[in-house]
C-alpha cells in the first residue's frame, strides 16, 4: 500500500484525500457563519419543498478529478474469425470488457455523491435534492466528475442518521411524499464491452446488403444495457430503496480497429435514478393534499 499524498491548497493546508478539500471546509465555515443558505432551486422548487417541511440550507457540491487510461481486455474476438460473442465488463472477469474503465467511472461517481453529502451532512441537512450530474473531459486521459445539488432541512426535532440524495426536482420530491414514498439515494448503474466484427457481421453490414438487422450489434446493446440496468438495481437495493426512479439512461457506441481487417466494436450504456421507499403500509397514501377543488356553495361555506 502506498501511502497518501498531501497536496498543498491556496491556504497553506495540507490535504490527504480523505473526507473534504480544504477549499470545501472553508465554503461550509463560510456559509455557517453568514446565516445565508444558497439555493440552486427554482421559486417552484422551493415553494413545493416548503409544503411538506423541507427548507434549503446551502448549495452543495461534490468532485473528483481522476486519470482513467487503462481501460482493460476485452476484444471479442474469442472463438475465431466466424464466431464472435460481446464481452461486458461485469460477465468476464475484472479486466476483461472495460471492467477497469468502468470501475474507474463508478469510483469517480460515488467520490462525488460522497463529497456531496460529506457537504450536506455539515450543514446539519437531512437530504440533498436536483442533483446534477458532469463529466467533463480535461484532456484525452483526465475527467473531472461533479455532483451538485441543494441541501434542505426538515422542520422536525429528528434528523437523519445520513442525508438522502435525489435528482429528482423539489416539486418531485413533494409529490412522492405527498403520496408516502421517500426517496433514499442517487444510483447509477454503468457497463461497457466489446465485440469483434466477425464475418457474418460485417456481411450484414455490407453496403450492398439488404435491409435487415445486424445481430450481433444488437447483442451488443443489448447486453450492455442488461448489465448496466443490473449494476443500477444493484446499488438502489443498497440504498435501501423498494423501488427505483430511472430519470436517464444513455448509450454510446464506437468502434476500434487495433490492426489490419480486424475491426472491434464497443459499447457504454448508464442508467441514473433515484431509489425510494415506503413511509407508510396502509392502502392509502397519508397525504392531505387536495387534488380536485369543487366550486360549490357548500365549498364556499365550508371556507
Amino acid at each position: 500500500m502506498g501511502q497518501a499524498v498531501l497536496v498543498p491548497s491556496s491556504d497553506g493546508s495540507t490535504w490527504d484525500g480523505v473526507g473534504l478539500p480544504p477549499a470545501a471546509r472553508e465554503r461550509i465555515t463560510r456559509s455557517a457563519e453568514s446565516h445565508v443558505a444558497g439555493s440552486l432551486l427554482s421559486v417552484p422548487d422551493a415553494a413545493a419543498l416548503a409544503g411538506v417541511g423541507f427548507w434549503p440550507v446551502g448549495e452543495v457540491m461534490g468532485c473528483i478529478v481522476e486519470q482513467i487510461s487503462w481501460t482493460g481486455w476485452g476484444c471479442g474476438y474469442t472463438y475465431g474469425w466466424s464466431d464472435s460473442r460481446t464481452v461486458t465488463a461485469g460477465s468476464s472477469g475484472r479486466w476483461a470488457g472495460l471492467g477497469p474503465y468502468v470501475e474507474a467511472l463508478s469510483h469517480g461517481w460515488e467520490t462525488a455523491l460522497r463529497r456531496l453529502v460529506a457537504e450536506a451532512t455539515a450543514l446539519g441537512a437531512d437530504g440533498v435534492v436536483g442533483i446534477t450530474l458532469q463529466q467533463s473531459h480535461l484532456d484525452a486521459r483526465t475527467s473531472e466528475f461533479v455532483a451538485l445539488g441543494t441541501a434542505v432541512r426538515g422542520d422536525g426535532g429528528a434528523r437523519a442518521a445520513r442525508p438522502f440524495t435525489t435528482d429528482l426536482s423539489g416539486a418531485d420530491v413533494s409529490k412522492l411524499l405527498h403520496a408516502g414514498w421517500v426517496p433514499t439515494g442517487v444510483a447509477i448503474g454503468i457497463s461497457a464491452g466489446v465485440r469483434h466484427d466477425d464475418y457474418r457481421t460485417q456481411n450484414q453490414r455490407w453496403r450492398w446488403s439488404s435491409n435487415a438487422e445486424i445481430d450481433g450489434y444488437t447483442d451488443l446493446v443489448t447486453s450492455i444495457r442488461h448489465d448496466a440496468r443490473r449494476q443500477f438495481e444493484r446499488r438502489a437495493r443498497a440504498h435501501g430503496g423498494e423501488s427505483v426512479l430511472v430519470s436517464s439512461m444513455g448509450l454510446r457506441v464506437w468502434e476500434n480497429e487495433p490492426s489490419d481487417n480486424h475491426t472491434d466494436h464497443y459499447a457504454e450504456a448508464t442508467f441514473i435514478g433515484t431509489a425510494a421507499t415506503r413511509f407508510h403500509r396502509t392502502a392509502t397514501a397519508p397525504t392531505s393534499s387536495l387534488t380536485i377543488l369543487p366550486l360549490t356553495r357548500a365549498q364556499e361555506n365550508r371556507r
